[in-house]
């Protein structure tokens, strides 16, 4: 694999964190550089847990990893949607903190983990890509969290329910693919 595509591989993987990064910064998260370095540090080490993984026990698990990310995603959106605005609540999409926070973070990272998992077997630089993964992870975080901010005051009072939103129909569209590439 050439070095663009590594490049192409590397940008795909920042396309949901991206998106939930928008999302939440349209919530209006207030601990921006907490979820940066969490998504940050979740899409550079889920794909080196992958490739150790895929050295212990081979391909099998591949599949199951979209099919547990999707409905990760799927319940973090669901619960999100269900206790936002809830008073006795006290953690919102602004404050996301704790195990949604790391849920939320592994959860859009299990392409990251697959992607680790062939690595070996794709004769890419391992260091590299991580290094680039990183630097990607990094960089749509905080972008997707300053643009999603600046999109706040377009959407009113429902943009708190977006992040659920999100994470729900990314969980979706990662369970389906999961089922039609099967």
């Amino acid at each position: 694999m050439r070095l663009i595509g590594i490049f192409v591989l590397v940008f795909s993987l920042g396309i949901d964190t991206l998106l939930v990064a928008v999302a939440l910064g349209a919530a209006g998260v207030v601990s921006k550089l907490r979820i940066v370095a969490v998504f940050t540090t979740a899409e550079a080490c889920t794909p080196i847990v992958g490739l150790l993984v895929g050295y212990l026990f081979g391909y099998g698990l591949g599949h199951w990893a979209s099919i547990l990310g999707g409905a990760l995603l799927m319940a973090v959106g669901l619960w999100q949607f269900v206790h936002e605005g809830d008073e006795s609540e006290p953690q919102h999409a602004s404050q996301l903190a704790g195990w949604t926070l790391l849920i939320t973070a592994v959860s859009i990272s299990l392409d990251e983990f697959a992607v680790g998992f062939s690595i070996g077997f794709l004769h890419i630089p391992v260091l590299l890509t991580m290094a680039l993964i990183a630097l990607q992870a990094f960089i749509v975080t905080w972008f997707g969290l300053k643009f999603g901010a600046r999109l706040r005051p377009c959407f009113g009072e429902w943009v708190e329910k977006l992040p659920a939103v999100v994470l729900g129909l990314l969980g979706v569209w990662m369970l389906i693919d999961a089922f039609v590439r099967r």
